[in-house]
């Protein structure tokens, strides 16, 4: 499921200069926070599996993830994310045919 990752408008107060033409993250930061993104799908997997209950392992990582974008990037950010992320779920299983 990790394969797209929208960063186009990742803010300019984090550590991380982007740059103001393109609006983009430098390659390398874009690979570091694919990989924080990939060993923490990682890590929800396993304890999804370990518990048996996948159902309360998403409500609880979605939760703490909504909630704490909501806190750093306000409602209308946080809303187009997940609105992302769903349509990105909806094209994956048009991909799977599932």
């Amino acid at each position: 499921m990790g394969e797209i990752l929208y960063l186009e408008n990742y803010k300019t107060e984090t550590h991380v200069a982007v740059n103001a033409t393109t609006k983009k993250m430098p390659q390398t930061e874009r690979q570091r926070v694919e990989a924080i993104r990939d060993n923490i799908e990682e890590l929800l997997n396993m304890v999804a599996g370990l518990r048996r209950d996948p159902e309360s392992v998403a409500l609880a990582a979605s939760r703490f993830g909504i909630m704490r974008m909501f806190q750093m990037h306000g409602r209308a950010h946080t809303m187009a994310f997940v609105d992302r992320c769903i349509e990105t779920a909806e094209i994956a299983e048009d991909i799977l045919g599932t």
